[in-house]
């Protein structure tokens, strides 16, 4: 079965992990910022129409590599089980300065 999730439960989740929200355009932007950096670590978006939908298995996936996560490790971002400290470590032990 696919993964699926909504365009308005991965936006809460990455608001609540840490991530700023900007709207551009056609787009919401996700970006997370090393402590006291102005460059962003890692940055994704959903398209405005999407917030409302589901997004599913390909864009998941996407997102999930734009962030330097597993798809698991991203779905646990959403989820839950992965807060803003661990996804911080799973940075830091990729070789990001976080």
């Amino acid at each position: 079965m696919a993964d699926v999730r909504s365009g308005r439960v991965i936006d809460s989740a990455l608001v609540k992990k840490g991530f700023q929200r900007s709207l551009d355009g056609d787009h919401v932007r996700y970006r997370f910022y090393a402590s006291g950096s102005s460059d962003p670590v890692a940055r994704t978006k959903i398209s405005h129409g999407m917030s409302g939908h589901s997004i599913g298995n390909r864009l998941l996936s996407l997102m999930a590599r734009q962030l330097h996560l597993t798809k698991k490790q991203f779905l646990d971002l959403i989820d839950c089980p992965l807060v803003e400290e661990g996804y911080r470590a799973i940075l830091r032990e990729a070789g990001n300065d976080v």
